[in-house]
């Protein structure tokens, strides 16, 4: 039999010990009111040159997200629809965003031509399902929160059921330090965009959000005028009603999941502890763990906006670069909200571009870049797994049963993931009777899993310091991180071409680091932990004739140049690298926003209007673009180091 679950109290008595990690600019001000060898993929139609068209991203068929510019009116945006052939589903008044469906027999692809070329609409892009990033569905004890080296149950017991392991010592977050340190204890509101939450859970009940208004209203009337009837702890964007509670299934308690590492309730000897006892759960469910569509994720922002969230809560991702979804998250960054985002779990670098099958290591299509996590928005903090040991996380079951280079899952990133978090052998709150390990419990690993231990933080630093902006909490909780030497090792299937497998030595993270949510109450530096590197749009420098340079995976993988190119003209940029390595070429047009900006419609013909690339075949470190400009504008050139690197010469030439 398997050990029944400990009761965890948080009535502890804890000593606490926090140092000042840093003094000096932009100091807090007072509390205020408030295993495989990567192959490249088959491109479309033997095309070449264009990489991406894999099938990895899932669109929805026949479905259109529209998001229309503030000020339009409904009856606007219905005569719209109606003119285009076209209807919404299940449309919510005031969010600014519809879900239209275009029939049978009409082009979707024209509808969005047409829909975009209004001046009623901000974007039009197809629907798109994003994926929930579990691994598992097994798991027990909370390692995370205070690691003491104590026996704990496995994922995917790899011994047979009753299997446990161990973990290092203070391989955790230190929240108990945390917990003993807290003194102002405001409410924070974190939205939990995902796939529903059980809010009758015990361990749940009293840790939701509540708005006021309905709660004590009239029962089947909008009472605060917000455009949902009754939504006393949230809203349910696939079902259209109040009610955000999951379905059946161990898979869709993922969001349950999520809340119980966030907020869970203390000391009522119920189950577990959340990491932030002052944390609020607004829940939000945009669909089943099968279909997390864009449409109703932007529902879900937007209402969060709008009903006062301080922190939202990702733990999905999708291969689709997504114009409507990184403006959904920058309009909450202006509003204050930090945005908290799980990297992916496929093994693999956001900083370079891979799509990869399932096959019989991946039970599920391989991606990178995932967003949202690897936007390059201020108010996005995103997040990598870490074990109970504090390496990069592999499944625990693969302690001396397989090679770990087998086992690893998280996403990592040098300029496009924040910091690391635990997400093995992660222990919380499922729908109540979906559990195996026990009825309302469960244990998943994941980037899933590690990203609301993040957000959890997040919240205990709003607690504490109410005034804090977003971005001042990202840099507390980047500024405080553990930085161990354990972090500059990564055991991972995703190698180098060609080189054999062993672990991959670099800086994995901007950070490079593992949370500490003691130090992170405690940090007064609260400047910029985020500056711009040379391997984005943002950080892209001036290129005129040529430029030499160099890219070394699996640290700085990515140099972007800009340069200003005239209508009408032809250019021919030409790549030169060290023989045996693969540098990719790629030339991005203006208005381009991130490296590797792949919209739907990348992924669904042979052409992307978003970017010109040069061949990703064969494997070589010398490529050409040759391309006449179609508009007068600043464009980005970039060197990519694709699971490879060195020295390079870069030459642009009017032709």
């Amino acid at each position: 039999m398997r050990r029944r679950l400990r009761m965890i109290s948080a009535g502890l008595s804890v000593a606490v010990a926090v140092a000042l990690v840093s003094t000096g600019a932009a100091a807090r001000p007072a509390p205020a009111s408030r295993g495989r060898v990567p192959q490249r993929p088959l491109p479309v139609d033997g095309a070449a040159k264009f990489p991406w068209g894999s099938g990895v991203a899932r669109v929805v068929p026949h479905r259109i997200v529209v998001v229309w510019r503030p000020g339009v009116s409904a009856a606007s945006g219905r005569e719209l629809t109606a003119r285009l052939h076209t209807s919404r589903i299940a449309p919510t008044p005031g969010l600014g965003v519809d879900v239209v469906r275009v029939p049978a027999g009409h082009s979707t692809a024209a509808a969005i031509h047409t829909f975009r070329r209004s001046p009623l609409v901000r974007s039009a892009e197809p629907d798109r399902i994003a994926t929930a990033f579990t691994n598992d569905t097994r798991y027990d004890q909370q390692w995370a929160l205070e690691n003491t080296g104590q026996s704990h149950d496995m994922t995917d017991q790899g011994g047979g059921p009753g299997t446990m392991t161990t973990g290092t010592p203070d391989a955790d977050v230190d929240a108990p330090e945390a917990w003993g340190a807290l003194t102002v204890h405001h409410q924070v509101v974190v939205a939990v965009i995902d796939t529903g939450v059980d809010i009758t859970h015990p361990d749940l009940q009293n840790q939701l959000w509540v708005n006021t208004a309905e709660e004590s209203g009239t029962p089947s009337v909008d009472d605060d005028g917000n455009g949902f009837v009754d939504d006393v702890h949230g809203w349910d964007f696939k079902g259209n009603d109040p009610d955000p509670t999951p379905g059946n299934g161990i898979e869709n308690s993922h969001g349950t999941h999520v809340a119980g590492i966030v907020a869970a309730e203390q000391g009522n000897s119920e189950g577990i502890a959340g990491v932030c006892p002052d944390c609020r759960i607004m829940a939000l469910r945009i669909g089943s763990a099968s279909s997390l569509t864009l449409g109703n994720e932007l529902k879900a922002i937007d209402y969060a906006i709008r009903n006062g969230a301080d922190v939202i809560n990702l733990s999905l991702g999708s291969p689709v670069w997504s114009k409507s979804e990184r403006s959904a998250l920058n309009r909450a960054g202006k509003h204050g909200i930090l945005v908290v985002a799980a990297a992916g779990n496929d093994s693999l670098d956001n900083d370079i571009d891979f799509f990869h099958h399932a096959d019989s290591l991946h039970q599920a299509p391989a991606f990178a870049p995932s967003y949202p996590a690897t936007y390059t928005l201020k108010n996005i903090l995103a997040v990598a797994a870490s074990n109970d040991r504090d390496n990069y996380a592999y499944v625990s079951q693969c302690r001396g049963s397989a090679p770990l280079w087998k086992c690893g899952f998280t996403n990592w990133g040098h300029d496009s993931v924040d910091v690391a978090a635990p997400g093995v052998d992660i222990l919380s709150t499922v729908k109540q009777g979906q559990g195996t390990t026990f009825p309302d419990y469960e244990l998943f690993d994941g980037t899933s899993m590690a990203t609301p231990l993040v957000a959890g933080v997040a919240g205990l630093v709003l607690s504490e310091h109410p005034g804090d902006s977003a971005v001042q909490v990202k840099n507390a909780i980047m500024r405080s991180v553990n930085h161990l030497s354990s972090l500059r090792i990564f055991d991972s299937w995703a190698y180098a071409v060609g080189q054999p497998k062993k672990a991959l030595r670099g800086k994995f993270t901007r950070t490079q680091g593992r949370i500490n949510a003691s130090k992170a109450l405690a940090t007064t530096d609260l400047s910029s932990a985020t500056a711009l590197t040379d391997g984005n749009i943002d950080g892209a420098r001036r290129i005129k004739g040529k430029r030499t340079g160099s890219v070394a995976w699996p640290a700085d993988a990515n140099d972007v140049y800009k340069r200003k190119l005239v209508k009408g003209s032809k250019y021919e940029i030409d790549l030169t690298g060290p023989k045996g390595h693969d540098l990719d070429l790629w030339v991005w047009k203006p208005g381009t926003k991130e490296i590797f900006q792949f919209t739907a419609s990348c992924f669904s013909s042979p052409t992307c209007p978003a970017f010109q690339a040069a061949s990703a075949r064969p494997r070589t470190p010398n490529e050409t673009v040759t391309f006449t400009a179609h508009t007068t504008g600043t464009y980005y050139i970039q060197v990519n180091g694709w699971y490879s690197g060195g020295s390079y010469t870069l030459r642009v030439r009017k032709r």
